[in-house]
């Protein structure tokens, strides 16, 4: 899947698999975070064997040139849980719209658990 969008430039393309990437390193950068956690069978299987999906954790759907991101994380044992989610929803936020110039419409943070 990809998102579409022209401007004074021409038009320009972007795939999931950018938002991907950029969403997971915020997250994994923002104080808080311990991990992403997959929330599909697939990736699972895929680190067993040693590879990473870069879909890791992350969700993102596009529709009519607005991104919706969906994130699965493990926190770290002893922060403010609200306090990282809001830091989360507006690192995340802030780097796609300004690394791909599209307008993020949701973040949706879902915490898993927590790591000690």
């Amino acid at each position: 899947m990809a998102l579409n969008t022209s401007n004074i430039y021409g038009n320009i393309t972007i795939y999931d698999n950018v938002i991907f990437k950029i969403v997971g390193s915020t997250a994994l950068k923002c104080y808080g975070v311990s991990s992403l956690v997959s929330r599909r069978i697939s990736d699972s299987l895929l680190s067993l064997f040693g590879k990473e999906s870069i879909s890791k954790g992350v969700k993102v759907l596009t529709s009519e040139n607005k991104i919706y991101i969906e994130i699965y994380v493990i926190l770290k044992d002893g922060v403010n849980k609200e306090a990282v989610i809001d830091s989360l929803k507006s690192s995340i936020t802030y780097n796609v719209e300004y690394i791909t110039g599209m307008i993020v419409k949701s973040v949706n943070v879902h915490v898993v658990g927590v790591r000690l």
